[in-house]
């Protein structure tokens, strides 16, 4: 059986002396790993195109243990290649939360398509205490881990309701906080990331 599709990489790691096991969020399957042979060898041409945060084309094998990488096209790379490694460490702790968040195989396009709207605002110039704060809060709720209904405290619930169900562009109208605010926020965000992922996160927590 073979898949095309697109997606994002999550994450990738070693395997074996010139293999690599990558971890998308793809478009139709959800989250997939499959292992990309031999793209640690120097002349590889799919390495270019494997890099984390990489929003590519792919083509897989599935395979019985694991599935097989054939083909990979990069369409818009999201790493430290185009943006430096100040912002691109954003973009890893983007792609950290989807990872420890999301179940292996079940498609979720609402939470692909979220990723890669939220990769492109990561990778502007947008107020990236923002972007994280709303991003975390509507991947939360899209996974039915949240809901801004539940909460008691009044001026937090009106700002999470603004967070979890508005665009992004209103959201930036309607909300503004100072770092230590934001800071806050952040941290019961993360906190309630780490609760649900049983793990805490690798990634550093970003601010402006």
């Amino acid at each position: 059986m073979y898949l095309a599709t697109e997606g994002v990489i999550l994450s990738r790691r070693n395997f074996g002396e010139a293999d690599r096991l990558i971890t998308l969020y793809t478009k139709d399957h959800g989250k997939i790993t499959a292992i990309a042979k031999g793209v640690r060898r120097p002349r590889s041409k799919k390495a270019g195109h494997l890099e984390l945060g990489s929003w590519c084309k792919i083509f897989v094998a599935r395979g019985k243990n694991l599935d097989l990488l054939t083909e990979v096209e990069s369409k818009r790379p999201f790493g430290i290649a185009e943006f430096g490694e100040k912002k691109a460490n954003k973009i890893y702790h983007l792609l950290e939360i989807v990872d420890v968040l999301t179940p292996a195989n079940q498609k979720n396009l609402k939470v692909f398509s979220l990723l890669v709207s939220f990769l492109k605002k990561a990778s502007r110039d947008e107020d990236f205490n923002l972007v994280s704060s709303a991003f975390k809060t509507k991947l939360l709720s899209s996974l039915g881990f949240f809901s801004s209904h539940n909460l008691k405290d009044s001026q937090a619930k009106n700002i999470f309701a603004i967070l979890e169900n508005d665009d992004f562009q209103i959201a930036q109208e309607k909300i503004n906080l100072t770092d230590s605010s934001y800071l806050k926020l952040l941290a019961f965000l993360d906190s309630m990331i780490e609760s649900v992922a049983g793990q805490k996160l690798k990634t550093a927590r970003f601010l402006n």
